[in-house]
């Protein structure tokens, strides 16, 4: 301690820390009881605030002073030390009340940000000092040499595809839930950011703020008060101009999807190579699902984005060793993060990826089991790190509330029931680590790695009958569990079904929800599996992750009573895409190894070949989110919580109506009222509707049970003047039909009002 001081930058260094200390100590104090007795005689805060921008000046001015400028990790180290007792005290102060103006939390959360960013680097070079990554030193301009140009016009041609087909009739919709965002949040978003109410930015429990920043944009053009539904005795009136007006905000939406769709392509030729990558993008592009999720202003429309490449970004860290990759998972999840608390599977799956890795990679069974964990849980303390930075910075509600990030991640509702066996497995690996050298993880490891492949196969082989079954159940009129019935009512499906019904309807929306190439690949992936030392393969390892990901993913959604509609699972589609591309691609090569079948197509055309069939499939299409294959039953469908596919065609059929600006029509769902000219109500104020003289009646099948539910009460009593607008549901000869993509069951049909 002496020699510190005798240095005299130290004590000029000591001195300053000291007296910023002391500030921010006489500061605090009045606002705590367990302080108060330090509060001293000053009418305000001028004095306080003069002395921290002078305190300020001089830490700046003493280091440049004393050190060289062009040392700038080091110069900034010493200015965190100076600061960090005063830190400690601020924190202190700002946990015990809330009258601390919002300049200093977000100090606070700056501070802490530059500590672990210095920490991170040191901890980064660290470990590239001890390990050598693989080579990877191909400039950008030699990587796109080395991809061809074929492959990369194929991507950008893919890309046009996908964005083609979701700015096609992009206004000519009216989708549920949107006006949450249209008329509400998104505006209120940037209002607060305006204002600077920084709570007042949380305007979702979702929470959706990248939803709000990148349909933002819309508001430079459009006011959404103006478009705002308006009901008056449960009427809903019609606004002009209101397809311009969803085209000004689905459109930034869209194109940032787009923008972020080839990085698939990187990471995935990145992670299994040129070939396999062309056939997975193929897939993944001209899925029907994921354009029609694209058009949709929710925070389901970029999940899909963010979460699967966060996943990919992460393996490829894992493959190349390169911290940039490590550094965009952890920018990815934190914005999927901001998107949908759900992600937070993510995190159990890359903590579990610890175990997969050490198993099935080869490269890593050559490292004892300590240093690996050692390691991996450092990696994973990175990742967290920039994660919760990525959400800190962007999500202006936690400047002034860090608790948030808690509250966002462990005790998040998607999150809370597996947060504490979660919290107890990582607290007992941290342990055996620490104090007892491994023994106990080394003990569990050495015997999942005697049953791998065995453990590999049992995986495989659920993934696949569970697939089966669903299959044959819904081609044998699905006489064990009406998956349809039970994805009805997704939330309270315990009360229709045991665990295993729960678990098997996940896999129905998602196996009937791709294209017969995606389905086709899903159900050879297993097989390969059975490979001996299969994963020594990339690729197949790949495929393997993810199928692990999806029974995790289907297992958690179990376990909480969920059953896993369209959207709930929107983030599984491009896995199956990538599952689905790495299969097909393997069977391409044993077909051309093993039955000697020549002129096998390369990968180029095979990737075209895919594009070709998914492009046919979004063609004849008209209702993309709601699509259904062709090996679908025609009397099924797999959208029984749709968006309100049909409202618009329907809308455009009764404005051909004689007289349709003098006409009423009852409808079931609001998107309908948006575009017809005349008069449009919802609810059940059947006086009302009466008085006003009911014309027409839209009933659409996904709101049957709805309907149902909410007149079983007014049936039993017999409200005066009850219209059985349930009874119109199971009715024959409409006056007009739309079957949501040529299936009967998915329908929106109008009728002519009659007692």
């Amino acid at each position: 301690m002496r020699h510190f001081f005798a240095s005299t930058e130290n004590r000029v260094f000591a001195a300053l820390s000291l007296l910023a200390t002391l500030a921010l100590l006489f500061f605090v104090a009045p606002q705590n009881a367990a302080l108060r007795f330090l509060k001293l005689p000053l009418a305000n805060n001028d004095p306080f605030y003069i002395s921290f921008l002078v305190l300020a000046i001089l830490s700046f001015g003493a280091i440049f002073f004393f050190r060289e400028y062009r040392q700038w990790r080091k110069n900034l180290t010493t200015l965190l030390f100076i600061w960090l007792p005063g830190m400690l005290i601020l924190s202190y102060g700002i946990n015990g009340s809330n009258n601390f103006h919002y300049i200093f939390p977000i100090t606070l959360g700056a501070y802490c940000i530059l500590g672990g960013i210095l920490i991170a680097i040191r901890y980064v070079k660290h470990q590239q000092s001890k390990q050598s990554p693989e080579a990877d030193s191909l400039s950008r301009g030699q990587w796109f040499r080395a991809q061809g140009l074929p492959s990369l016009l194929f991507v950008l041609f893919a890309t046009t595809i996908f964005f083609s087909a979701g700015i096609y009739r992009l206004g000519n919709f009216a989708a549920v839930d949107e006006p949450l965002w249209l008329e509400s949040r998104i505006g209120k978003y940037w209002h607060n950011i305006e204002q600077r109410d920084w709570k007042g930015t949380r305007v979702s429990d979702k929470p959706g703020i990248t939803v709000s920043i990148a349909s933002g944009p819309g508001l430079w053009f459009y006011n959404p008060k103006e478009f705002k539904t308006l009901r008056f005795e449960g009427e809903i009136l019609n606004i002009n101009g209101i397809k311009q007006f969803y085209i000004a905000f689905r459109l930034p939406l869209l194109i940032i999807i787009t923008l972020f769709l080839p990085l698939f392509y990187f990471l995935l030729e990145r992670l299994v190579g040129r070939r396999n990558a062309l056939l997975s993008y193929a897939l993944l592009a001209t899925s029907p699902v994921l354009v029609g999720i694209a058009k949709i202003i929710n925070p389901d429309s970029l999940l899909w984005v963010f979460t699967p490449l966060a996943l990919l970004s992460y393996l490829v860290f894992l493959k190349r060793g390169f911290y940039r990759y490590l550094i965009l998972s952890g920018i990815l999840f934190g914005l999927a993060l901001l998107t949908k608390y759900v992600a937070n599977i993510l995190f159990v799956f890359l903590f579990g990826v610890f175990f997969l890795e050490y198993l099935y990679h080869p490269k890593m069974t050559a490292l004892s089991i300590a240093t690996f964990i050692k390691k991996y849980l450092g990696d994973l303390a990175l990742f967290v790190f920039v994660t919760l930075t990525t959400f800190y910075v962007i999500f202006p509600a936690v400047w002034v509330k860090p608790s948030k990030l808690i509250t966002s991640t462990l005790y998040s509702q998607a999150f809370e029931k597996v947060a504490p066996l979660f919290l107890i497995i990582i607290a007992a690996i941290l342990f055996d680590q620490w104090l007892n050298r491994s023994r106990l993880t080394t003990l569990l490891i050495v015997f999942l790695s005697r049953i791998k492949s065995l453990l590999a196969i049992l995986l495989g082989a659920v993934f696949l009958s569970s697939m089966l079954f669903v299959i044959f159940n819904t081609w044998g009129n699905m006489h064990f569990y009406d998956f349809m019935d039970l994805l009805s009512s997704p939330k309270t499906i315990k009360t229709k079904s045991d665990f295993l019904g729960i678990f098997f309807t996940n896999f129905y929306p998602l196996l009937f929800g791709v294209t017969p190439m995606v389905f086709l690949g899903l159900l050879l992936s297993p097989f390969f599996l059975l490979k001996r030392k299969f994963y020594e393969s990339e690729s197949l390892r790949l495929a393997f992750y993810l199928i692990v990901f999806i029974l995790l993913y289907y297992v958690g959604g179990t376990v909480n009573n969920v059953a896993s509609i369209v959207r709930y699972q929107i983030i599984i589609f491009p896995l199956a895409a990538i599952i689905a591309g790495v299969a097909l691609e393997h069977a391409l090569t044993t077909l051309h190894k093993k039955f000697s079948v020549q002129n096998i197509p390369t990968p180029v055309l095979a990737a075209s070949g895919l594009l070709f069939l998914g492009t046919i499939s979004l063609l004849f299409t008209p209702f993309p989110l709601s699509y259904a294959s062709t090996l679908l039953p025609a009397k099924y469908h797999i959208d029984m919580k749709d968006m309100g596919p049909g409202s618009y065609e329907m809308a455009q059929k009764l404005n051909t109506l004689p007289n349709a600006k003098d006409l009423l029509i009852w409808t079931d769902k609001d998107g309908v009222c948006k575009f017809f000219i005349g008069r449009c109500k919802r609810g059940r104020n059947y006086t009302t509707l009466r008085r006003d003289g009911l014309d027409y009646i839209v009933v659409s099948s996904t709101r049957e049970s709805r309907t149902g539910k909410m007149m079983s009460s007014e049936i039993t009593h017999n409200v005066p003047g009850l219209i059985r607008f349930d009874q119109y549901y199971q009715k024959k000869n409409p006056l007009f039909e739309i079957d949501i993509n040529g299936r009967p069951n998915h329908f929106v049909k109008v009728f002519k009002f009659e007692e």
